[in-house]
């Protein structure tokens, strides 16, 4: 199974002028849903996340017109006859993730302090002893809390479907319900741990950072000296 991984990070704020530019190569409930946020991390999140896939898209040879977003029963998003999709930012991170086929899903967790005891019942007997049992607890408690949330995200049902019940200490797929599930750590983001889980074994994975610059030039066809 092939993928492709998009990804940009934001640190400050736009002027905002900048930040309408970007606004503008979006559908309006879109962009309307953006300026919404008062937060503008949450906005950048809102924002970034669709352009990268906008740039997926048309990197695969496909027209990228989000105004056909449609969401399942469970409020997971889709592309009517497109590649499957999936988005998560944290911190000052946005992944996006496509599949040429079958279903995938991403989950991006900046590392931070956090009372991991709140989570137990999250995980297995197993799970919470190799999280509690490893050398740096709270590293690996990410790491299976990233995994099962891609899983999660695969599926589609998210919150509806317990993590406590996605059995992932053991090596190789993870099956929920009639379904197989393949997963794959990425260690490419300092500072954050990161999944992906699809359908099929990946073998092939392309990933791509993407500043701010090229995502202007990609989406609008230009720029005005943004920062990179």
């Amino acid at each position: 199974m092939s993928i492709r991984i998009y990804s940009t990070e934001y640190t400050s704020p736009l002027s905002a002028e900048i930040l309408e530019t970007l606004l503008a190569g979006l559908p309006r409930d879109i962009a309307a849903k953006a300026r919404r946020y008062r937060r503008w991390q949450d906005a950048y999140a809102c924002v970034f996340g669709k352009l990268l896939l906008m740039v997926a898209l048309k990197e695969l040879g496909l027209t990228a017109d989000l105004s056909q977003l449609r969401y399942t029963d469970h409020g997971r998003p889709f592309l009517l006859n497109a590649p499957d999709f999936n988005i998560s930012h944290s911190g000052h991170r946005v992944v996006c993730v496509t599949a040429a086929n079958g279903r995938v899903g991403i989950d991006l967790e900046a590392i931070g302090d956090l009372d991991i005891q709140d989570f137990k019942t999250q995980f297995s007997p197993e799970e919470w002893q190799a999280i509690t049992g490893a050398e740096v607890p709270l590293q690996t408690f990410y790491h299976f809390w990233t995994a099962k949330e891609c899983l999660s995200k695969a599926d589609g049902r998210g919150l509806n479907l317990p993590l406590a019940g996605l059995k992932i200490a053991d090596a190789g797929p993870v099956r929920v319900e009639d379904r197989w599930w393949y997963l794959s750590s990425l260690t490419e983001f300092a500072g954050y741990a990161c999944h992906v889980a699809a359908e099929s074994p990946m073998d092939e994975v392309f990933m791509k950072e993407i500043n701010l610059k090229e995502l202007s030039v990609s989406i609008l066809g230009k720029h005005r000296n943004y920062p990179t």
